[in-house]
């Protein structure tokens, strides 16, 4: 089933216009992320700041590590690989995870993790999830292609911006988000509320992947 899905998604994001070598590291890194909110994030939280709902009820004098923080932020994929199967953590309430997830999949956990801090929308977001959340939510304004010809763009006779043609340069990662999240103008709504920030992050990355140079 994991294979699978790395497949899936290594296709995915080579259609989007990565290279292959591009497309397979944000393919474990989405695989990574996947097995991290299975297996993790229930102690580390979906942050990695180790305030996951299962934290607090932990009895032990090592609460869940912050995975943002230098000391792991700091090693290299084969560190934290040996860290996930369970070597060095004898004060460690955390499970040792060898004998549960297969190596190559730990790999790509480990490759999220170190991921955490950073900003990229693409590596933070989900494509794939953010495009079923844009034929939900989007087309409507911003057409099924994302090039602005939706139907309540020309009932308003308000036009919108071409997503596969015109790049987001001048909008950051952080500004897009915070477009999203909280709407600009007149007709753009906020969808804080209505989806999570996860979602939100999705749909960001999903938008950056629409540009066709």
């Amino acid at each position: 089933m994991f294979n699978k899905l790395i497949k899936i998604t290594i296709i995915a994001a080579m259609a989007a216009g990565f290279t292959s070598g591009q497309a397979l590291a944000k393919a474990n890194i989405l695989m990574g992320k996947r097995l991290f909110n299975s297996y993790c994030a229930v102690c580390h939280g979906t942050n990695g700041k180790g305030g996951g709902p299962l934290a607090e009820k932990l009895k032990t004098e090592n609460p869940p590590a912050d995975l943002t923080g230098d000391k792991y932020q700091s090693k290299s994929v084969d560190e934290l690989l040996k860290l996930v199967q369970g070597y060095n953590r004898s004060d460690s309430a955390m499970p040792k995870w060898e004998n549960v997830i297969p190596e190559g999949n730990m790999r790509s956990l480990a490759e999220y993790v170190l991921s955490l801090t950073q900003t990229d929308v693409r590596l933070r977001g989900d494509e794939r999830q953010g495009r079923e959340i844009f034929r939900l939510s989007c087309v409507a304004c911003h057409g099924p292609q994302g090039n602005g010809a939706g139907v309540l763009a020309k009932l308003l006779n308000v036009k919108m911006i071409n997503y596969r043609t015109k790049p987001l340069t001048s909008i950051s990662d952080t500004e897009l988000i915070q477009i999203i999240t909280k709407g600009k103008g007149e007709f753009m709504p906020m969808w804080e509320g209505t989806l999570a920030s996860e979602e939100i992050k999705d749909v960001a990355a999903y938008v950056r992947s629409l540009y066709q140079k």
